[in-house]
């Protein structure tokens, strides 16, 4: 029986297919009674608990907005909907408002019949790992409990927050999109940069083009739809990392100097150059770290990144007195790891970038998108050229990431001769090269084989090596033929097999 199963924030919250198990309506009210029932035992900001909820623009958001809200309700918890927004601004607003909790309800980069549910503490953070496990331990009481025969005494508000933008008011406004804006592109100048955005047919659809236009850029804004079915469906920076040919044609057909894509609730971004240069994560954690050093304002001289970032970022930061420190897979451990020792720049190859500088608490696709695009603008303006140029003064050695859909998850430990084929690899590359095999924190049953080769080994190498890897655990799960899916990390683009 679904209801017996249990029920985890993964890395990025409750994921799962809208409207099966555990995001069906009836499962989603008692997460949100969960959450109101741990919110109830805690300190309230204000006079009453109050939880901020966003969504992106999947098809399957009102109805889980509505069962979540519900629930929430049902534990006298106020509840401040405000619509149609992005997770960072969901962050922003969590703090802005002085709510208690933010969730969003988003499958991020993911299809559109996924969906999940993330839930910010009252500082715009993801909620620690305590916190978490004593709600997970509430909704498993909850689904095994029967319904309650006596009715609450008290109920929460529902309240709507207004949308739009008043950019005509010099004065505070009370609208929420101006004021994640103005907060957006304070200190940013984007005269004389043309750019075309990719908004995904996601969230930041509205939010994005305003915000550059705002800070002085000519925009272009492709991909947004707010229909929710075509949300990521060939589009954002996931799609772009794999095939930027479409961003590419626009750019140039514009004549724009950047492309800038996001993701479905835009905490991610990947940018384009006008030469087809892809700017991924990487890329732009290189940039940045070398920028923020020379303004005195990297601090620690470090900048965080995950097991998958390509060593050549490790070399590029090394020359420049700036040291790496990684991580496990996943934003919440690289914000961790800042959090832990007061460090300012963090993120991972995909494109979620996190800037900790007193002003900026979350990954925040927009504002590291236009802080992308200032740097080109100024360039720009200085007769320097573009990104392209500093984008490739990051080396990067093979690397690729196969994604093995397999019958189920295996104990990665206990597959046989696995580790004796990592030892092989390793060998092979002559220490030089990195292996990291795991299975996706947001997708069931994806098993993930990083595999980087050092300068002198060839893409050959390195892809035979992955499939290798992955072979070895489909066998131990089950899977006869595994549907294996390569991608060259250093281009983005997928590698045919």
């Amino acid at each position: 029986m679904a209801g017996s199963e249990t029920i985890r924030f993964g890395t990025d919250g409750i994921r799962g297919v809208a409207g099966a198990f555990p995001l069906d309506p009836r499962t989603v009210a008692e997460i949100g009674r969960a959450i109101g029932q741990w919110l109830q035992s805690q300190p309230a900001q204000g006079a009453e608990h109050t939880v901020l909820l966003g969504r992106d623009t999947r098809p399957s958001g009102s109805m889980l907005a509505a069962a979540l809200s519900a629930g929430l309700l049902q534990e006298n918890i106020t509840v401040l909907d405000a619509g149609i927004t992005t997770t960072p601004a969901v962050a922003y607003l969590t703090r802005t408002y002085s709510a208690d909790l933010g969730v969003v309800i988003s499958a991020s980069h993911n299809p559109s019949e996924q969906n999940g549910i993330k839930v910010f503490g009252a500082d715009g953070f993801k909620l620690p790992d305590e916190a978490e496990a004593e709600i997970e331990a509430r909704i498993a009481a909850l689904i095994a409990a029967p319904a309650p025969e006596q009715a609450p005494s008290q109920f929460g508000k529902l309240r709507a927050l207004a949308k739009g933008f008043a950019p005509q008011l010099e004065q505070p406004t009370d609208l929420p999109d101006e004021q994640y804006v103005r907060y957006l592109i304070k200190g940013i100048d984007l005269s004389a940069l043309h750019v075309v955005l990719d908004c995904a047919n996601g969230a930041a659809h509205q939010l994005a083009p305003e915000a550059f236009r705002r800070a002085g850029a000519t925009v272009e804004a492709i991909n947004t739809q707010a229909d929710g079915y075509s949300i990521n469906v060939q589009a954002g920076s996931e799609h772009v990392r794999r095939d930027r040919s479409a961003l590419l044609a626009a750019l140039q057909a514009h004549g724009a100097d950047l492309g800038i894509a996001f993701d479905g609730d835009a905490d991610r971004v990947i940018g384009v150059a006008p030469d087809g240069m892809l700017i991924d994560g990487d890329h732009m954690l290189g940039i940045l770290a070398v920028q923020l050093k020379a303004r005195d304002q990297l601090a620690g001289d470090t900048v965080v990144a995950t097991e998958m970032s390509n060593s050549g970022l490790a070399d590029y930061l090394a020359a420049h007195g700036i040291a790496l420190s990684r991580t496990k897979v996943g934003d919440r451990y690289v914000m961790e790891r800042l959090r832990e020792r007061a460090l300012t720049l963090g993120g991972e190859q995909a494109g979620h970038i996190i800037i900790l500088d007193g002003d900026h608490g979350t990954g925040d696709g927009i504002y590291v998108g236009l802080l992308l695009a200032s740097l080109a603008a100024a360039r720009k303006r200085g007769g320097e050229g573009g990104l392209s140029e500093l984008a490739a003064a990051v080396p990067r050695y093979p690397q690729v990431i196969a994604s093995a859909h397999l019958k189920a998850r295996v104990d990665l430990n206990a597959v046989e001769g696995l580790s004796e084929a990592v030892e092989a690899i390793h060998a092979l590359f002559e220490g030089k090269g990195r292996v990291n095999l795991r299975f996706s924190g947001t997708e069931p049953n994806l098993l993930r084989a990083m595999v980087e080769g050092g300068a002198k080994n060839t893409m050959q190498q390195v892809v035979e090596s992955a499939l290798r890897l992955c072979h070895l655990v489909a066998a131990a799960s089950g899977t006869a033929q595994p549907k294996i899916d390569v991608v060259d990390c250093v281009t983005g683009a997928p590698i045919q097999l």
